[in-house]
């Protein structure tokens, strides 16, 4: 299993990605007006440790990562008064370095979320979808992460459709 410690700026991007919706909520329906759309492009330095368990011959060793996040937010407001949010989230030139061994490591990560509110705060349908990959030198240093869930409310509030998946794995030590 990986254990994850973000810092706070890594932290304070995704959560500001997971606020934003519960902002909306509180300010209530949004006047119908003509469609609304705003792209906006974060990069945010990233500081990330990992307790990768697949890591040291297997007896595990905490990996630190810095790099780039780079997000991509687009907010659409429509014509009835629904909100669309898409955010795409991944990192560039992110190395790590085993606490213990010193190995080198190299992460990418893939993040999309998505949510959609109807006019009036209602239904509401949150995705988000995560795929994690760390790859060290040799056979057992390699791990992947990947997280799912799905959120879907209907007009009268009642949840329809819930789930969370996640699936965090050492690959084969062998090549």
């Amino acid at each position: 299993m990986l254990k994850i410690r973000s810092t706070g700026r890594s932290r304070l991007v995704s959560g500001l990605a997971l606020l934003a919706p519960s902002l909306v909520l509180m300010a209530g329906p949004t006047p119908a007006y003509a469609a609304e759309t705003t792209t906006r492009i974060l990069r945010v330095p990233m500081d990330l440790s990992v307790v990768l368990p697949c890591a040291n011959g297997g007896l595990g060793e905490v990996v630190n990562f810095d790099g780039t996040i780079s997000e991509v937010f687009h907010v659409t407001f429509d014509e009835a008064g629904g909100f669309h949010v898409h955010v795409v989230e991944t990192q560039s030139n992110v190395h790590g370095i085993g606490a213990t061994t010193g190995d080198r490591y190299v992460s990418t990560r893939a993040n999309l979320f998505v949510y959609n509110q109807g006019s009036g705060s209602l239904p509401i349908t949150s995705t988000q979808q995560l795929v994690f990959r760390i790859v060290g030198p040799g056979p057992g240093n390699d791990a992947s992460l990947r997280i799912t869930n799905h959120t879907t409310l209907n007009a009268d509030g009642t949840v329809t459709v819930a789930f969370d998946t996640y699936t965090a794995e050492c690959e084969p030590t062998s090549p």
